[in-house]
């Protein structure tokens, strides 16, 4: 009787994801879409999930809200969270199911049978000292004026759909305001989604003042060795010119989703790519350069995949001052540099104020002053120069990306408006964290920001 009903209901659930399949399909979705759809959309749920309860501490109904905003396929999906062992599941009509566990430090990733070197990492212990930030944590200069303008500015986001959870500002050196919505505090660590490729960036700055890495070097990789991708060196992954097949497109069966999602090593997944243009000449955004970085990061610190944390835990995270910091791995033990970093409002604007000092923070020196110049000049590209070592800039190109904002702002920026914010002049870094479902208004925003320190 129970495996009549079983059939019965998979029967059901096939008919349904038949007649979803059919509505996809009649509104142009190709097969391949199709066809990667049940996977990308649990992959996608349990990682995004796991991550938000483990790394972020949302509560389940926030979660599915959060995840459900990129496609309505997303809405149909059930979680099944398991807080013993902080790992999550999520199943598709009951037929589809994939999961993704949870780990300290290293936060989240999607499980894949047969795959456990990330299982065996451990991050290590990061503790702020009693100090003010950004040595330590504790801000104790807030300026009352730009506090009140800064709660009215969050929460004239938030009414008009913005979605904003966080604001900061450090001004010379000091937090002045910081805002925070509902559900989210001083200490609760947020996805910077592609912010993080900006910290990637500067983990290999690290290792090429250490004289581990040179940014001129080609042939990168063994399985690239007497092809033409002998040719792509690490300033063309850095400025997103590789000219390699990748496209940074959303849709199921998209390079990027693959990635992502269905792929337990991101690194290797991208290595497999043709080359498409020359290097040095096209500029192509790509999460898979990131990666890419990553993996030279990696192999160029002596020792296995624990070594590598420690490495980059004492020579950079630790002195830097980030305690909230989880720097997610994908199952492989491979670090998502071009995706999952997740920190507090205030650790994140460290990394804005460490550029802004020239490399210097803390007392100590954690990449050259020639990194941080070579990191906001304009790529060499025929097609959008306004972009450096990971780092989106106003100019380069014929028009500049922010009006109204000094010529030489930079910034950080990741997916659903992630902003970290450098303005060299007037000494100012400003962080916005959030779940932004359109454009955030950075120009007006910001000159507005600005105007306060004038």
């Amino acid at each position: 009787m129970l495996t009549l009903l079983r059939k019965i209901l998979i029967l059901f659930c096939l008919s349904v994801i038949s007649l979803f399949a059919l509505a996809y399909w009649g509104l142009g979705y190709s097969p391949v879409y199709l066809y990667n759809a049940p996977s990308v959309a649990t992959g996608m749920g349990a990682k995004l999930a796991c991550s938000g309860r483990y790394v972020s501490g949302y509560n389940r109904l926030a979660i599915a809200a959060d995840i459900r905003v990129y496609s309505p396929i997303l809405g149909l999906l059930d979680y099944q969270y398991n807080d013993v062992q902080q790992t999550v599941s999520a199943s598709l009509l009951g037929v589809k199911s994939r999961s993704a566990s949870f780990q300290p430090g290293i936060g989240c990733a999607i499980d894949y049978p047969g795959v456990s070197t990330r299982q065996t990492l451990r991050w290590p212990v990061l503790r702020a000292p009693q100090a003010a930030w950004p040595r330590g944590s504790a801000v104790v200069s807030v300026d009352p004026a730009i506090q009140s303008r800064l709660d009215t500015l969050l929460a004239s986001d938030n009414a008009a759909g913005h979605d904003t959870r966080a604001l900061l500002i450090a001004y010379r050196g000091r937090v002045v305001a910081e805002s925070y919505s509902t559900g989210v505090d001083k200490n609760t660590p947020l996805i910077g989604w592609s912010m993080t490729k900006s910290v990637n960036s500067l983990l290999l700055g690290h290792l090429v003042m250490a004289g581990k890495v040179n940014v001129a070097e080609n042939d990168l990789f063994p399985t690239w060795h007497k092809d033409v991708r002998a040719d792509i060196s690490i300033r063309d992954l850095l400025q997103m010119t590789d000219g390699l097949d990748y496209q940074e497109d959303y849709d199921p069966g998209d390079t990027a989703v693959r990635m992502l999602f269905q792929e337990p090593d991101a690194a290797d997944y991208v290595l497999r790519r043709p080359q498409l243009r020359a290097p040095g000449r096209h500029f192509n955004y790509s999460s898979g350069s990131a990666n890419l970085l990553s993996r030279i990061i990696q192999d160029r610190i002596e020792g296995d995949e624990q070594a590598d944390l420690n490495y980059l835990v004492d020579g950079f995270f630790r002195p830097l001052g980030l305690t909230s910091a989880t720097f997610e791995m994908d199952a492989s033990g491979q670090l998502m540099g071009s995706t999952y970093l997740y920190a507090t409002a205030r650790d994140w604007a460290k990394v804005g104020q460490l550029m802004l000092n020239g490399g210097e923070i803390n007392g100590t020196r954690l990449v050259s002053q020639q990194w941080v110049a070579d990191s906001t000049q304009p790529n060499g590209s025929d097609n959008e120069k306004a972009y450096g070592y990971q780092w989106w800039l106003n100019r380069g190109d014929s028009l500049v990306r922010w009006p109204d904002l000094p010529g030489n702002t930079y910034a950080a920026r990741g997916n659903r408006e992630q902003r970290l914010m450098v303005f060299p002049d007037a000494e100012l870094v400003v962080v916005r964290l959030g779940w932004s479902p359109s454009d955030y208004p950075d120009n007006k925003n910001f000159t507005q920001i600005l105007d306060w320190f004038n």
